[in-house]
């Protein structure tokens, strides 16, 4: 699939440093959604260059239960959570969202 400048990047299995910025956004996950997960394992990622890079990551958060979270990290490594969808599936795609 070609890259569309400034598009998502194919879909990749998620791995160590993927992992970790998910173990960095929980808390804020957990705070904003008003619940608190099992697991929070990341299963597969997309990215998106801007001035920085967006991850779209999906998540696993227990038995047949996903999120999708937006994490953004600056050039100088800052890592925020921008935004996130509950109640997803793991065959739901990673897809662009605000």
């Amino acid at each position: 699939m070609a890259v569309v400048a400034g598009g998502l990047r194919d879909e990749l299995p998620a791995d160590a440093a993927i992992q970790k910025l998910v173990d960095k956004v929980r808390v804020s996950v957990e705070e904003k959604s008003g619940r608190k997960f099992t697991e929070f394992r990341a299963i597969a990622y997309c990215t998106q260059v801007v001035a920085g890079v967006n991850y779209f990551i999906k998540v696993c958060v227990g038995t047949n239960d996903y999120v999708m979270l937006r994490v953004y990290q600056s050039l100088d490594q800052e890592v925020t959570l921008s935004s996130y969808q509950l109640d997803k599936k793991e065959s739901d795609p990673i897809e662009y969202f605000d």
